[in-house]
């Protein structure tokens, strides 16, 4: 049997296992190096914000910056129309390190270059244009990344130290946003918002007082407003006050304090509202307002017209202002031959009577007693010209019997005296009628010729020549009594000549007697021309006057 020849096989065993080269390694690594990064990246990027403008002033997608103290925070991502594409939303990309601080006390503006007459701003935006400013005040607000932005910059970054107030006027006058506010004539702060009250009766201003200067603002401190000049005309004359230079362009804001309020504790709370006066002189004249102010009223019922009487008018005592006319309303006749009546309503201010802190009742007493010694008030004139009244109170210590109606509503009423108006009128239509008999005419055509006869005077021929004339007389009169001294020692000589010649002679003689007449009388001349040279050395002009 014949054996097969062994041949030989070569088998393979398939164990199951995938073998990666390693050169696919290195791409795997950068794949999952570069998803690392984008992952990071996103992860840590700022919070999208979304800030609704009225216009986009400028701002544009990918190159805006959003900038917080001249450092960029964020950028712009988009710029597109909001639904109802009367405003502009714009995307905003903001940097992590400012996202808590995106919050809704987070205020957004655009800044632009601007002129106008409270500021020149924004002029770096010329060259490297406009971007958005971005102001905070904390983290504790509630976060949010949907915003409205300002319409204006505002004024003051939030943070400054100060005071922020609310003034109250009648009529914004020339007071605008970025106006001044002055104490003493320096700047203190600035007029931040004008608007009108809700029921658009006043004109509110939001002010701004920088540190340290709002530490000078007391409940009671008057603010005014100023235009840049101020003129009165009183009794010391008249008189101009500038405030400053810079409020005859934009009118501005001025306080001051009066001494009585100083020992009070400042104000320290912001949102505090004031009254805003019309001028300085308006404000210190004021009555300090309030609900506490009713309780100085009272009022008086004046018989007869009032006419010249209004609300405002000077309350005096002792001619000082004590207060004023709150109201005047009149009183119909209750039967034939009654005039009538007016009721004025009085408003008292207690610190100008020395009563700094006092209440209802003690004021009530006060006046009480000076009613029951005599006290009255009295309607008189406050000035002829005008016509205008006022309220006085005078004493009259033989009125005692009449006192305080409590009673009377809505004020206790003051017992009155009869108003000396009536006599004072008299008076004036007597000066005037006795002004209008006067002759005018006649003394205006005398006044007028004698002042033509003085004119032809003066430019007569003769008076033009009597300077000329005067001044040779006074030269001649200059060498005439530069000889006195002269006449005066020949007449001495002469005298002492004559009292010798007399010696030798016997005094029962007739020219010894003539002789001694004759030295008497020169040494009487001697004396005279003596005392006549004195006279002139000392006082010249009595050549003219005679004294």
């Amino acid at each position: 049997m014949a054996k097969t020849p062994a041949s030989s096989k070569l088998h393979h065993t398939r164990d199951g296992r995938v073998r990666l080269s390693l050169v696919w390694l290195l791409p795997l690594a950068a794949l999952l190096a570069c998803g690392y990064v984008l992952w990071q990246s996103y992860a840590q990027r700022g919070p999208l914000v979304e800030i609704t403008f009225d216009n986009a002033g400028g701002v544009s997608a990918g190159e805006t910056r959003v900038r917080r103290n001249d450092v960029d925070v964020g950028r712009v991502e988009a710029v597109n129309l909001a639904d109802d594409l009367n405003s502009v939303v714009v995307s905003v990309r903001m940097d992590p390190q400012v996202a808590p601080y995106m919050n809704s006390d987070t205020r957004f503006w655009i800044v632009n270059a601007q002129i106008n007459t409270t500021e020149i701003s924004g002029l770096g935006t010329l060259l490297s244009g406009s971007f958005i400013e971005v102001d905070w005040d904390g983290m504790d607000a509630e976060r949010t990344d949907e915003f409205v932005g300002l319409k204006e910059p505002p004024l003051t970054e939030r943070g400054t130290p100060g005071l922020r107030l609310t003034l109250a006027a009648e009529e914004a006058g020339y007071i605008y946003v970025g106006s001044p506010v002055f104490l003493r004539q320096v700047e203190v702060g600035r007029v931040e918002r004008r608007q009108l009250s809700e029921d658009a009766t006043q004109v509110l201003f939001d002010i701004f007082i920088e540190a340290p200067f709002h530490e000078n603002v007391y409940p009671a401190t008057r603010f005014y407003g100023v235009s840049g000049v101020e003129g009165s005309v009183g009794a010391e004359g008249a008189s101009v006050r500038v405030e400053s230079i810079a409020a005859l362009f934009t009118g501005g804001i001025a306080f001051e304090n009066p001494p009585e309020i100083t020992n009070s504790d400042p104000v320290t709370s912001n949102a505090k509202r004031f009254k805003l006066f019309d001028s300085r002189s308006v404000a210190r004249d004021s009555i300090f307002d309030g609900e506490t102010d009713q309780l100085y009223r009272f009022m008086a019922t004046f018989d007869g017209s009032v006419k010249g009487l209004r609300r405002g008018a000077t309350i005096e005592y002792n001619g000082l202002k004590v207060g004023q006319v709150n109201s005047v309303s009149v009183t119909l006749p209750k039967g034939v031959g009654d005039p009538g009546s007016a009721v004025v309503v009085m408003q008292f201010q207690p610190s100008r009577l020395g009563f700094s802190d006092i209440t209802r009742q003690e004021w009530h007493d006060t006046f009480s007693e000076l009613v029951a010694n005599g006290m009255r008030v009295q309607l008189t004139t406050g000035n002829l010209l005008t016509g205008t009244l006022i309220v006085k109170m005078v004493s009259k210590p033989d009125l005692v019997s009449e006192a305080i109606d409590f009673e009377s509503e809505p004020y206790p009423s003051i017992p009155v005296i009869e108003s000396n108006v009536e006599a004072v009128t008299a008076d004036v239509e007597t000066l005037v009628k006795n002004l209008s008999e006067l002759p005018l005419n006649t003394l205006v055509v005398s006044a007028t010729q004698l002042l033509n006869d003085t004119r032809q005077l003066i430019a007569s021929p003769d008076i033009a020549a009597l300077p000329a004339q005067l001044s040779t007389t006074m030269a001649a009169f200059a060498e005439a009594t530069s000889d006195l001294p002269d006449m005066v020692r020949s007449l001495t000589s002469a005298s002492e000549n004559a009292n010798d010649v007399l010696e030798g002679l016997s005094p029962d003689s007739e020219i010894y007697i003539e002789l001694s007449a004759a030295a008497r009388e020169l040494r009487i001349a001697a004396k005279s021309i003596a005392a006549f040279a004195e006279l002139l050395e000392e006082n010249p002009s009595a050549v003219f006057t005679g004294r």
